[in-house]
């Protein structure tokens, strides 16, 4: 009678988390959708037991030791009536709420969010698929991650968020989600999210090491030959093993995953990757044996279209993954600590890469900007190194209301630093320059002597965005990752460099370090500023910000900013941002 009473409540209070009407945020209608989600246990022999699972949710913690029981009871299946409310409470997200009940509706009326909204940083980071959301669904998505990149500012890089917030939507409301995400996200237990490109990286590596360790055959016969021509101690074989998960499964099998990831931790998604391992090599191997033998790295993309049309059922590929002995939080702990540390000490080479379309979406600055839409702001940040994504921008200086006068600009530019030059061009090109040092500096450097430091750069927005690195900096990362891939990707940047150019980037001293490259960031005086010298200014600008020109200079080897023959320009507009702490 206790326990019936129990779980009458229970259910009265799962309506609060589960009022979103799905059909707003799933592509297919309520109905279908509950058929298809609907909980069905592994096997017929054993049902849940909805009262022992209910016990739990007033008890379980999600950062305390998770218990045996809720586990396997998890595993069998969670009611659909009741993922929310297993979510919500084990992710956290009531205990926050509870704490800040006001928090989302506050930041989403004070957050400026771009029209159209764009494809955010954290989406950028692992592709994912989001076709279980609808247009509105994926809108809401993005704006929940804007806020997020801006609540937990020391978190810029965090690959699996967008993923697993994209299916608590589809079970809650966006405060809700919000508060979920919030919640892990503020805890201090990496077992959940990997909230760094080094702890990413690490993670794919761990995968990698367990495969090794606990699928031997597996190992020798498809991995060994990859990892022998890769360089087996400096390569992460598998760099898109989670793109198997949330691209590529059904998302049946995905959302059964979420709800052991809620107690289990990030344990479950190795286990599911393994399994794909598993179910590989036995079909791979039955079907084309000879093939297995002479298995290369060319062949890895056969394992993604393998998965994208998984020849075994959903139950069987979760069953696969439970079987697996050996692998426990002490084992994953060990290699993923390991890998960090390889890491650390550039023992392992890894390069992150972003998709091409993605963005940072940073803080707007707190005036709007006659030269630059939301978009493109977004696109400056995600240019400028990641200690400053902490940062605000403030507009400092704009020729369209204060003059154009270079003494009114230092006036305005006071000791700021680092600040953000734009510059629109009467032909409508937009360009401009990062300088991570303050202008004010240019009284201890007098007749146009250089200063600043290697963080600067030159950019252009209009018509085309390109980014202009110190050359040094750039120079010194390749050498660095001279025997990875990523090296070869950094070196395409300078293919179009004739010989003389290639000497001047390369050219190093003995001991390795970078003095013998150029160092021409930034000068000025009362009749100019210029931003990257070296056979050329960068960028020039002369003492009323009215005439510029720009040309190729060896300290960041860019090519002119202005498409003008002459590479002479006339400005339209100046503005000068400071980037300032909270």
């Amino acid at each position: 009678m206790a326990a019936a009473k129990r779980r009458q409540q229970m259910k009265s209070r799962l309506s609060t988390y589960v009022s979103v009407d799905l059909t707003d945020y799933a592509v297919v209608d309520h109905e279908d959708f509950n058929t298809a989600l609907c909980w069905t246990p592994l096997t017929n022999k054993k049902h849940i037991n909805e009262a022992k699972l209910l016990s739990y949710f007033d008890h379980f913690q999600i950062y305390a030791t998770t218990p045996t029981a809720l586990k396997k009871t998890v595993r069998k299946g969670v009611p659909l009536n009741q993922r929310a409310q297993l979510w919500f409470e084990c992710s956290g997200g009531r205990t926050f709420l509870t704490k800040h009940p006001t928090l989302f509706d506050e930041n989403l009326a004070e957050f400026v969010f771009p029209d159209p909204l764009p494809v955010t940083h954290y989406e950028a980071e692992l592709d994912v698929s989001l076709d279980h959301l609808t247009e509105r669904g994926v809108a809401s998505l993005r704006r929940l991650l804007m806020m997020l990149y801006h609540e937990f500012p020391h978190i810029p890089s965090c690959p699996l968020l967008p993923a697993i917030a994209s299916y608590f939507l589809l079970f809650m409301e966006d405060r809700e989600c919000h508060a979920c995400m919030s919640a892990i996200l503020q805890s201090i237990d990496d077992n959940y999210f990997d909230c760094s490109q080094r702890s990413y990286a690490a993670s794919l590596r761990t995968f990698q090491d367990l495969a090794k360790v606990l699928l031997k055959p597996v190992y020798r016969d498809v991995l060994n030959t990859v990892a022998k021509s890769k360089g087996e101690d400096k390569s992460i074989i598998f760099q898109d093993w989670m793109v198997w998960i949330f691209k590529y499964l059904p998302k049946d099998v995905v959302i059964r995953m979420i709800d052991c990831f809620m107690i289990e931790g990030r344990k479950i998604f190795y286990r599911m990757g393994l399994a794909i391992l598993i179910i590989f090599h036995k079909h791979y191997l039955r079907n084309n044996r000879e093939g297995l033998r002479t298995f290369n790295s060319t062949q890895l993309e056969s394992i993604r279209q393998f998965v994208k049309f998984l020849p075994v059922s959903s139950d069987l590929l979760l069953k696969t993954g439970f079987n697996i002995s050996g692998l426990s939080r002490k084992t994953m702990t060990k290699y993923f600590e390991h890998n960090k540390r390889l890491i650390d000490q550039g023992k392992l080479l890894y390069q992150f890469d972003k998709t091409t379309n993605a963005v940072v979406v940073g803080p707007l600055p707190d005036q709007n900007s006659n030269i630059v839409e939301p978009k493109q702001w977004s696109q400056i940040w995600n240019m400028i190194p990641d200690r400053f994504y902490i940062k605000v921008p403030i507009m400092l200086f704009t020729s369209a209301e204060h003059g154009c006068s270079l003494k009114t600009f230092y006036l305005k530019a006071a000791d700021h630093e680092p600040m953000v030059l734009l510059i629109k061009t009467l032909e409508g090109e937009v360009f401009g320059a990062f300088v991570a040092a303050s202008w004010e500096r240019r009284k201890k450097h007098p007749n146009l002597s250089f200063f600043g430091t290697g963080e600067s750069f030159l950019f252009t927005l209009t018509p085309e965005v390109e980014r202009y690195a110190w050359c040094g900096r750039v120079a010194y990362e390749m050498m660095m990752k001279n025997s990875s891939d990523a090296g070869a990707k950094a070196a395409s940047k300078f293919s179009s460099m004739n010989a003389t150019d290639k000497r001047l980037a390369f050219q190093r001293t003995r001991t390795g370090s970078l003095e013998n490259f150029c160092h021409y960031f930034m000068a000025a005086d009362d009749s100019c500023i210029i931003i990257g010298g070296g056979d050329g200014y960068g960028l020039w600008l002369d003492a009323e910000l009215n005439k510029g020109s720009s040309a190729r200079c060896q300290t960041f080897m860019n090519q002119p900013l202005t498409n003008s023959k002459d590479g002479t320009f006339v400005c339209a507009c100046v503005e000068l941002y400071g980037l300032i702490d909270t």
